[in-house]
This record gives structure tokens, C-alpha cells and sequence, in this order.
């Protein structure tokens, strides 16, 4: 397992890298307005996507027993299965993404629209589309533990691409070419997907028996794939629609530091998920509590660690990356690194949730859309971007750390609403005392001033040191944290 996520580790940092650049050299050489016309439209296509119900969740979940059995009849079913829908969701979002070219205007608050969107859009959507061609086959993949194989089929296709629309945008500055090569990296996916699938995976064999089971759970995944959308996927076109593209250029690049930092968190996260899947099905709900405790009390810390950090370094990346003007008030990229906070944390817990199938608590996604939604569209009104950061916030803290665990605790682990206070009760207690503990060690501690990368490094090695020291040194009190240490020393 450390191998896979090393191997994730390097290429999530050289993908982040070439993100970065392209980030700052679409900036220079396209401008800040096209920056944001093409992170408006990732938005809008996670909308149209919305057509995918969850039915990666639900088809992994459907995989983890048969090929933990080694179930081939069943394997296939599923297979099968998979592969009807994904192709109904193909021409579905081909077909209906390129009809929605027309009202694409809407969510620019520019009226003066240049035609040449009308063709990005149909670009993007292409692109979109041609990644459910062959989605199933990563689906199986992973389930089946061959993370490694995936992650280098992805990050491979991913930096070779990616390096070629940084020689596009410097050398043609063409926004037409870059997007070509978004449908370019699909179709390598697509090759070499297709060449272990016929290599490994000959068993699975065509067959018209379905398993119901998939689409009985896409009934209820399918708020919770609106949900994410909603909380996820609407700041971008609120910043678009009510304040500008040129804003949303600049707090996209601070999401891109955000979701770097998010993604660091998903290497183990993701390497862990099919293996939680697996723990799940061959163990009793005691053990599982177990195991949920260590991994979320591990996830708090590391959730923690990269917060504050970030926190403390951000504004100065923002600086030598892009350039003082593309910086945003204290208190913005405050509420932008509680939103981090929460991003990174809520992932444990929708892993156990989504590995023990439970998808009936349809409700709350429900809930979570529409606190979101609400209070983001009022608070743009009066507090502009801070407004639609907030109203994340407090669909974040009202369900995905009070109503969903509690949930979670009393249907996956049979625990009560007590057992959650005790837990959580004492991991409110460790970020208070963490966070005014690091505060005031580091208050004793002189910064370098930032003038160059190397100055930037220099501070994000104390900072991170001594935050990784104090908050390890206060996690300590709990018994949880301290079996960790115990099981990793073995």
C-alpha cells in the first residue's frame, strides 16, 4: 500500500505542478476572463454530469463481494450492467450539453459574449462525454485493487497532456487547441484502459441479466450527487452570474491551491477506500467502529495540519505565483480555509458510509443543497464573495458534522447520538487547543520575509514542523491516535 501512494504522491505533485503553470500562463498570455470562462465552465459541467447519479459509489460497492469471492458470473452482471447505463449517460450528456449552448450567456454577468464560447462549450462537453465511454473499466480496476495501475494510466495520459497545453498556450495562445487536448487525454485513457481489460479481465463475459441492486441504489444516490453539486459546484457560477469573471479567475486560483492541498489528502484516501470496502464486508460493525476511530482521528490531524499551514502560506504563493493584484482580503481566504478544513475532513466519514451501502438517508444531501443554495444566493447579495463562501460553511458544520455522522454512528456502527458527543466532544477539544497552541509558539517564532520561493519554502517548513510537533504532542491524549502510533511502530 505505501508504494501505491508514494507512486500517487509523485504524480498528484507533478499534475498539481503543470496545473499551476498553466493556471498562471493562461492568466498572462489568455487573460484573467478567459482564466475564469474556463473554470465556469468545469462548474457548469459537473451540472450536466449530474446525470452520473452515483453510480461510480454504487457500482464499486456492488464489485467489492464478488471479487472478493472471485465470483466471475456475478462479476459480470455487474459489469454489464455498468457498461448499459454509462452508455445511456454518454449520449445523454453529448447530446443535451450541446442543445444548452444557447443560454451558456446566462451565467456571465458580461452581456458582451464573444461566439467563440459557443465552440468552447461544445469542446468541453465533448470532453466531458467521452470519459463515460470508458469509466467502467476504472471502476473495476479499483475495486479490484489495481489502484497503482489506474493512478499511472490517469497521471501519466494527465502530464503528458497537460505539458502540451503549456506549449500551446505560451507558444499559439490558443484556448481552442488547449481544449483539444482535455478530448486527447480521454482517448489515451480509453487505449490503454481497454488493452488490461481484454488482457486480465477475459472472464467477464456479455449477458443481458442485470442487477437491480445498482439502480435500486442510484434512487437514493442520486440527492447525493445533487448535493455535492450544490455545495460544490455552484461558487464559480454565483461569483459569476452576481460579481464578475475576473473574480472568479482569482478565487478559482485560490480553489486550485485548495484542491491541491485536498488531493494530497486523497492519495491515501483514495488508496484506502476499496480496502475500506473490503474490511467492511468481511467484519462485524465492532470492528468496524475500530477501525473508523483510528482513521478518523488520523484524518482530523492531517485535515488540521494542512489547514492551519495553508492558512499561513497561501496569501505569499498567491504572490510569487500570479502577482500581488490577484490577492484576497484576510478574511476571505479565512473562510476559504475552513471550507479546506471541511473538504478534507468529511471524506472518512462518506467512506464508511458509502462502503457499509448506506444510501437510504436520502433527506440529508436534500438538507445540504438547499442550506447551500439559500443561504449562498442571499449572503452574495450583501457580503459579495464572503457571502457565497459562508453559505458553504453552514451546510458543511449543520450536516456534515452534525446530522451525517450521527446518522452514520446509529446505522453502520449501532451507536447512539452519545457515543458521537463523546467522540467528536473530543476533537473539538484537540483543534482548540491545537490551533491557540500553535498560534502562540509560533508568535515566538520570526518568519523570513517572502521575496522569493526559497523564503516561501524556508516558512512553510516551520510553520508545518512546528505545527505536525505540537498538534501530534496534544493529539497524544487520545487513546485512538495513540493505538496509530502503536500499529504503525509494528
Amino acid at each position: 500500500m505505501y508504494k501505491v501512494i508514494f507512486l500517487n504522491f509523485i504524480l498528484t505533485f507533478f499534475i498539481s505542478f503543470l496545473s499551476f503553470l498553466i493556471n498562471k500562463y493562461f492568466a498572462i498570455y489568455l487573460g484573467i476572463e478567459n482564466l475564469g470562462l474556463m473554470k465556469l465552465f468545469t462548474q457548469l459541467l459537473a451540472y450536466l454530469n449530474v446525470v452520473e447519479i452515483g453510480l461510480l459509489t454504487a457500482s464499486a460497492y456492488a464489485l467489492y463481494k464478488p471479487l472478493s469471492e472471485k465470483n466471475s458470473t456475478q462479476i459480470s452482471i455487474v459489469i454489464n450492467t455498468i457498461a448499459s447505463l454509462y452508455n445511456k449517460i454518454f449520449l445523454f450528456v453529448l447530446i443535451v450539453g450541446l442543445l444548452l449552448n444557447p443560454i451558456i450567456p446566462f451565467f456571465i454577468k458580461d452581456k458582451i459574449v464573444k461566439k467563440s464560447i459557443y465552440l468552447y462549450w461544445s469542446l468541453y462537453v465533448i470532453s466531458s462525454a467521452l470519459n463515460y465511454s470508458f469509466i467502467k473499466y476504472s471502476i473495476l480496476f479499483t475495486a479490484d485493487q489495481k489502484f497503482k495501475f489506474v493512478r499511472l494510466v490517469q497521471g501519466g495520459s494527465k502530464i503528458f497532456c497537460q505539458v502540451l497545453q503549456i506549449f500551446v498556450i505560451i507558444k499559439l495562445q490558443s484556448f481552442f487547441i488547449f481544449i483539444l487536448f482535455l478530448i486527447l487525454d480521454n482517448i489515451i485513457q480509453c487505449i490503454f484502459y481497454k488493452i488490461h481489460y481484454k488482457k486480465y479481465y477475459s472472464y467477464i463475459v456479455k449477458t443481458k441479466i442485470k442487477d437491480k441492486s445498482i439502480t435500486k441504489n442510484l434512487k437514493n444516490l442520486f440527492w447525493y450527487k445533487i448535493a455535492g453539486l450544490v455545495v460544490f459546484n455552484t461558487d464559480l457560477i454565483l461569483i459569476s452570474k452576481f460579481i464578475s469573471l475576473e473574480v472568479v479567475g482569482i478565487y478559482a486560483s485560490y480553489q486550485m491551491i485548495v484542491q491541491m492541498v485536498i488531493t494530497v489528502v486523497n492519495i491515501v484516501l483514495n488508496v484506502l477506500k476499496p480496502k475500506v470496502g473490503k474490511f467492511i464486508a468481511e467484519n462485524n460493525k465492532k470492528e468496524v467502529l475500530k477501525y473508523y476511530k483510528k482513521l478518523d482521528i488520523l484524518f482530523l490531524l492531517i485535515s488540521l495540519i494542512f489547514s492551519y499551514t495553508t492558512y499561513n502560506l497561501i496569501n505569499k504563493f498567491i504572490i510569487l505565483w500570479l502577482g500581488e493584484k490577484y490577492i484576497l482580503p484576510d478574511l476571505t481566504v479565512f473562510l476559504i480555509i475552513v471550507n479546506l478544513f471541511f473538504q478534507s475532513f468529511r471524506r472518512i466519514i462518506d467512506i464508511f458510509k458509502e462502503g457499509s451501502g448506506f444510501f437510504e438517508d436520502i433527506y440529508t444531501p436534500i438538507l445540504e443543497a438547499i442550506i447551500n443554495f439559500i443561504s449562498s444566493i442571499i449572503l452574495v447579495q450583501y457580503m459579495g464573495l464572503n457571502g457565497v463562501i459562508i453559505g458553504t460553511i453552514a451546510s458543511n458544520i449543520l450536516i456534515t458534522c452534525l446530522l451525517k455522522p450521527i446518522l452514520v454512528f446509529k446505522r453502520c456502527f449501532d451507536k447512539g447520538i452519545k457515543d458521537y458527543i463523546k467522540i467528536y466532544g473530543n476533537y473539538l477539544i484537540l483543534i482548540i487547543i491545537s490551533l491557540l497552541s500553535c498560534n502562540y509558539i509560533l508568535s515566538f517564532i520570526p518568519l523570513k520575509e517572502v521575496i522569493s520561493w526559497f523564503d516561501w519554502v524556508i516558512n512553510g517548513v516551520i510553520v508545518g514542523s512546528v505545527s505536525l510537533i505540537i498538534m501530534v504532542t496534544i493529539f497524544l491524549s487520545n487513546k485512538d491516535f495513540r493505538d496509530n502510533l502503536k500499529y504503525l511502530k509494528r
